[in-house]
């Protein structure tokens, strides 16, 4: 099926603008924000809208990862040791979850993702400054492992687990966390936009202005979130972790037989 052409060029352009600002400003975007914006104003059926949001993330995290690191809050070691089994675990754990019930998984990640969202805006209130100490290559493998089944299990990036992951275990600045998860994030986008381009799921139509949108709101995304206070910004990414959390979580309500209700 052939996707409807979207209202005007604006509209794509306003799309990628917000993909990309909510990519630099919480390193977010990608499956987590642009594929509803597309199926509910570009009116893309769903691999439609995955495989350009994923066309979309790769630019997303590359502009966002390039603004992080000229401020310093790139780590490019730790994001090699997560891209790298991520990398091979992600499709595995995408052909694997066929048939398990997807209801159930996004529910999971809902409440895991909400409660990290609660426990970043809380952190200032303990003194826990990373407990991970002496076996941080290992850490990072696992940390790899668990970005690859989010995104293969559930469909989105790996963003909204990997900087609370980074803060809590590394002790990391909000900044240099979210800067980390940009970068660890760019090899899978890219073997993913290739496996999307070869199965014809990306609408390139649609890219003269989600492009651009995505490349200046990941820069206006990134910079503001340089500036902001360590604590102003994890504030604000665990609010956006919450929301998204109950998001997901609405989907146990699909779970129970009405007559439960």
């Amino acid at each position: 099926m052939k996707a409807r052409p979207p209202r005007s060029l604006g509209l794509s352009l306003g799309i990628g603008l917000v993909a990309g600002f909510g990519g630099g400003l919480v390193s977010l975007g990608g499956g987590t924000l642009i594929i509803p914006l597309l199926m509910g104003f570009a009116e893309l059926d769903p691999l439609q809208a995955r495989g350009t949001a994923l066309a979309v993330a790769v630019i997303t995290a590359a502009v966002g990862s390039a603004v992080y690191a000229h401020g310093g809050a790139v780590e490019w070691n730790v994001a090699l040791w997560v891209a790298v089994p991520s990398m091979i675990i992600a499709p595995i754990a995408a052909y694997g979850s066929e048939r398990l019930p997807r209801n159930e998984l996004r529910a999971v990640f809902g409440l895991v993702v909400g409660v990290g969202g609660v426990l970043l805006i809380l952190k200032d209130l303990w003194a826990v400054q990373g407990f991970v100490h002496g076996w941080e290559r290992s850490y990072l493998l696992l940390v790899g492992v668990l970005e690859g089944l989010v995104a293969g299990v559930v469909g989105v990036s790996g963003g909204p687990v990997l900087a609370p992951l980074f803060v809590f275990g590394l002790g990391m600045p909000q900044q240099l966390a979210q800067g980390c998860s940009l970068a660890a994030r760019i090899p899978a986008t890219i073997t993913g936009v290739w496996e999307n381009w070869r199965l014809g799921n990306i609408v390139t139509s649609l890219l003269v202005g989600l492009v651009p949108g995505a490349i200046v709101g990941a820069v206006l995304g990134g910079r503001l979130a340089l500036v902001l206070p360590a604590h102003a910004l994890r504030t604000v990414f665990g609010a956006f972790l919450i929301l998204l959390g109950g998001h997901y979580l609405r989907s146990i309500g699909r779970l129970i037989p009405r007559g439960r209700r």
